[in-house]
């Protein structure tokens, strides 16, 4: 195995988890990203290393009365070589994502798929919180106690901040004009809330495990935050009308969500606000990743501008 893919010797590791009462008869390396490190035990569990506080803890108890979330077994911290080390156990959820099996799926497995996945949403919304976290990913507005809507003209006022801080071509400034035009003449939209309903946050098609043709578990929480039900919307839209291959197919799995979810039932203007969160997105996601997505952004920009979305809810 290549050590740089282990934060520590696996049978180093094997031991620290016997010391603090934790034994496993097998261990081995999964995957690894810039902030974590897992490893599968028994073929039932993720053990998840960091160097960081792992801050999926808190947010995984959050919703742990929820079907398809992962269940905390153990959690703690531990030094080797000097540095500390963070680590959570969690189930591990067997199946592969939705983004990579969809093509194989039949229509019928996409429907119910699409059933559960709003069943199991309309579940973790009903979970409320005292304030909105309002930002994509994590919460550029925290804590915020006032209206989403209020809310919404804060997180803009930043982002509109944020733009007038970069080098971009003047036809993209002229894109972003028409971005914040948009948002400006439809903020009203967001009026209507219902209050702060926990959400995944980042709920799109790879956080989402299929095993044999059916809903198996939603992973990856780090992102989970308190807003209206709407808003987690967001990413399946997005992927679904940018899909990363083409050949994916999502809009059948999306129909039937949108059709069984109850938490979004009867929003007024619901398209329109889902274009000011999709707006809000591609101009965070500009200012979080530079000149370098400026052609792609703008391009999404003016897709969403376009009535993509109004396009897709007609089909339906």
């Amino acid at each position: 195995m290549n050590h740089e893919e282990t934060v520590m010797p696996i049978s180093d590791i094997v031991a620290m988890l016997s010391a603090q009462n934790i034994f496993v008869d097998e261990m081995k390396f999964y995957q690894k990203n810039k902030r974590v490190t897992d490893y599968l035990l028994d073929d039932k569990y993720m053990l998840r290393i960091s160097t960081s506080v792992l801050n999926e803890r808190l947010k995984l108890e959050r919703a742990k009365t929820i079907s398809f979330v992962q269940k905390i077994h153990a959690y703690g911290s531990f030094t080797f070589a000097g540095q500390k080390y963070h680590y959570i156990i969690i189930d591990y959820v067997q199946g592969a994502d939705l983004w990579s099996v969809i093509q194989n799926l039949t229509d019928v497995e996409k429907y119910n798929i699409g059933t559960e996945t709003a069943h199991f949403l309309d579940e973790l919304h009903s979970i409320t919180g005292a304030s909105y976290d309002i930002g994509h990913y994590i919460a550029t507005v925290p804590n915020w106690k006032g209206s989403w809507k209020e809310g919404h003209l804060k997180y803009v006022e930043i982002l509109r901040y944020g733009i007038t801080q970069m080098d971009i071509g003047a036809a993209s400034r002229e894109t972003v004009s028409k971005a914040f035009g948009y948002i400006d003449e439809n903020i009203s939209s967001l009026e209507y809330q219902t209050g702060a309903r926990l959400l995944h946050n980042d709920f799109h098609p790879k956080n989402i495990i299929i095993y044999e043709g059916q809903l198996a578990g939603i992973i990856d929480w780090e992102c989970s935050q308190f807003g209206e039900a709407d808003f987690e919307l967001a990413h399946l839209f997005h992927w679904c009308i940018y899909p990363s291959n083409p050949d994916n197919h999502l809009s059948p799995y999306l129909q039937s969500v949108m059709k069984h979810l109850s938490s979004t039932l009867g929003v007024p203007n619901l398209e329109k606000r889902l274009i000011i969160y999709q707006l809000e997105h591609e101009l965070n996601q500009l200012i979080w990743n530079g000149l370098k997505q400026e052609e792609e952004r703008m391009q999404r920009i003016n897709g969403w501008l376009s009535g993509q979305i109004n396009a897709l809810l007609g089909e339906w």
